[in-house]
């Protein structure tokens, strides 16, 4: 491609895409990431690697050579960088040509990055469009091939995952999603070994049903309870049952396939888009919090019901439903308690004060939604050394009735 071309109808820019739409179906999963070099090479490109976050968000992982050795870290570097913002990064490499990372993004979640080296001393703007394109349609692709084998999972991972983790991770939807009027990210801590917790959502033409859960306990018996109950409200929700509907459903399988020992705490939530009014129910959990104006003005409360599972104690007894009308940009965070109460060794917990201040400062900051709760998790995981003593789950939703672009969801 000659350097400087701004010519945006050059049809040597559609090459690599329609190569790698061509070709793709044709080879096996593992071999994605040869195929997306050598469409790479149609829009002059020598080099084209792809990295892909692990599952704590903290590294991006060569998927081709995947080992320890062959990681950068997302804070402090250049890829870090680029997927962080969900931007393209462009540098001038060591004598000549240019180095390009490009966020790999299905819609609002982040997946990695596609790293470029250009012969070229200049990206120009159909180049740089032409490498958006690409890894769009490589993310499609490596999302969609991804259901057909274990290689692209096995590769994010930095260490083995415990069979609790592995059923409770593939439970979940993706961790970010987002339309123009909504915006929602979750997280899983310790990615590895998390037990109990879970998180769910689903969009429609009404809006955005939403839930956290919490089992009792931490081993593979708390995970069984919250994919039970994470099953129950799925099935119902599909049903158009109401939110009591729903909790009752979760009562009830978890009591008669789990016993009457075990339940899970949590909320189920529902945001109507349109209108912004947002209604929960509250099952013995930690009442969520409202951001508003960059700013944690409380929480929102709501008279909480038994846990899920231990309905029956209760019969006939009403079930609250909340209702808040959230204003343009307003945020909502749910959590469990491994993220405010679980104390570090000798010393104190990372508590709901330090919490909310976190919250302030990364609204300030003007991170995303994702963004934020990358950066939450790792703070609350570094606050502990790395061991957490339970596990540590986010959901954060962002009202923001038509002002969706994608960097404001993703960067």
């Amino acid at each position: 491609m000659p350097a400087g071309s701004n010519d945006l109808t050059d049809p040597r820019l559609d090459l690599g895409i329609a190569h790698l739409l061509e070709m793709a179906r044709r080879v096996p999963p593992h071999q994605q990431a040869w195929l997306v070099a050598d469409a790479a090479a149609h829009l002059g490109a020598s080099v084209a690697r792809i990295w892909l976050a692990d599952h704590q968000q903290r590294s991006l992982i060569h998927l081709t050579h995947a080992s320890p050795l062959d990681a950068l870290a997302i804070d402090g570097s250049a890829a870090g960088r680029a997927f962080a913002k969900g931007e393209v990064l462009d540098m001038p490499r060591d004598g000549f040509g240019r180095h390009v990372w490009v966020p790999l993004l299905d819609g609002a979640d982040r997946v990695g990055v596609l790293e470029f080296e250009l012969d070229t001393d200049e990206l120009t703007d159909p180049l740089r469009l032409a490498l958006v394109h690409l890894a769009t349609a490589a993310t499609a692709e490596l999302i969609s091939r991804g259901q057909y084998t274990d290689f692209f999972t096995i590769a994010r991972r930095r260490q083995s995952m415990s069979l609790k983790a592995e059923l409770q991770w593939q439970a979940i939807p993706p961790t970010s999603f987002a339309t123009p009027d909504v915006t929602v990210s979750g997280m899983l801590e310790p990615a590895y070994e998390t037990g109990g917790d879970t998180f769910d959502y689903a969009h429609d033409q009404r809006g955005l049903s939403f839930a956290v859960l919490d089992a009792v306990g931490h081993d593979l018996q708390a995970t069984m309870v919250s994919t039970l109950a994470l099953g129950a409200y799925r099935n119902r929700r599909r049903a158009g049952d109401d939110l009591v509907g729903m909790a009752g459903a979760m009562d009830e399988v978890i009591k008669e396939q789990l016993g009457r020992g075990s339940y899970a705490t949590g909320q189920l939530a529902e945001l109507d888009t349109s209108s912004g009014v947002l209604r929960w129910l509250n099952a013995g959990h930690h009442l969520p919090l409202l951001i508003r104006g960059g700013r944690v003005i409380g929480a929102l409360e709501c008279r909480p019901r038994l846990p899920f599972g231990l309905g029956h104690l209760q019969p006939g007894r009403p079930t609250d439903i909340a209702e808040v009308q959230l204003q343009p940009n307003d945020a909502v965070l749910l959590y469990t308690d491994g993220i405010v109460e679980a104390r570090r060794i000798g010393g104190t917990d990372f508590g709901i004060e330090r919490l909310e201040q976190f919250l302030e400062n990364a609204f300030a900051a003007g991170y995303s939604i994702p963004e934020t709760l990358r950066r939450l998790s790792n703070a609350v995981l570094d606050y502990h050394h790395g061991v957490l003593q339970d596990d540590a789950t986010t959901l954060l939703v962002s009202w923001h009735p038509e002002r969706y672009t994608g960097a404001q969801a993703t960067g």
